[in-house]
């Protein structure tokens, strides 16, 4: 009952937002789509905190933390076809999984809310066997929570970090980062920061490598990708979407967006249908 109620509650606050900070602040117009529900995905998805797509009609979705190694593939209307084991893998918190160009799947266990964690891990598996990739952070500060990360996406044989801060103000800052897609210890290079009205949970990019999507509590942002730079530097969109606890999103070739949200809700629009 008490979890109801907040879910109830963080419903409505979520609802409550708007792109008007990230409009005039930052440069992302305000755009509305009109956002289908596709399905509901099983419950043993409850807390889904990733998402891709596996082909043209299955997605692969992953719990957050404290459930099995174990990637969920699905139907776009949520109904569940398999349950595909990691190995060498335990998920301390999952929160985002992404695929290569080779067939590679990454995921990524670095949740982090208090940005104390010593472990920051991402497996690589490539359908057989898996390896690690362990990075630590440049400029953790101890006692600052700014390198919790819920949201990565691959790109030219490296990874791109987005992270969330649990820092008090209402506007908060966003650190991009980069890793090589290679087994081993790295140290993360810090690339770009962006201060938004919102906690980003996860993020995509489109298949053409022209834009990439950040997910956040009631939102999505889009930015675009000059020159095969990531970075923030080329603001597109703010897109409110208000669909409760959203953590997941992917696209869906150039112009559609699936995402998802931890009360197991399917959703998607096209970036080339706008409402009036």
């Amino acid at each position: 009952m008490i979890y109801r109620v907040l879910i109830f509650l963080f419903g409505i606050k979520v609802a409550l937002v708007t792109c008007q900070y990230e409009d005039k602040k930052v440069g992302l117009d305000k755009e509305k789509y009109r956002i289908r529900k596709w399905g509901k995905l099983d419950k043993s998805i409850s807390e889904a905190s990733g998402l891709a797509l596996n082909g043209e009609y299955l997605l692969w979705s992953i719990n957050d933390s404290g459930g099995g190694a174990i990637i969920y593939e699905t139907t776009r209307e949520g109904v569940l076809k398999r349950e595909i084991p990691i190995p060498q893998a335990s998920n301390k918190d999952w929160e985002e999984i992404c695929r290569d160009d080779n067939g590679n799947t990454y995921i990524g266990d670095f949740g982090n809310n208090n940005s104390t964690r010593k472990d920051l891990t991402i497996y690589k598996w490539d359908g057989s066997k898996t390896e690690r990739i362990q990075f630590t952070y440049p400029d953790q500060i101890e006692g600052k929570k700014e390198h919790d990360c819920e949201a990565f996406f691959w790109t030219k044989d490296s990874l791109y970090l987005f992270t969330k801060s649990w820092e008090s103000p209402a506007v908060k800052v966003c650190r991009l980062y980069v890793l090589s897609d290679q087994p081993g210890l790295q140290v993360a290079k810090k690339i770009d920061e962006i201060w938004l009205k919102a906690q980003i949970t996860g993020a995509a990019i489109r298949p053409d490598k022209k834009q990439f999507a950040l997910i956040s509590y009631g939102k999505i942002f889009l930015f675009g990708i000059e020159n095969q730079n990531i970075n923030f530097q080329k603001p597109q969109q703010c897109i409110k979407i208000a669909k409760k606890q959203t953590e997941a999103i992917s696209y869906d070739g150039l112009t559609r967006l699936i995402f998802t949200n931890e009360q197991r809700g399917i959703f998607a629009f096209d970036t080339d249908l706008t409402l009036p």
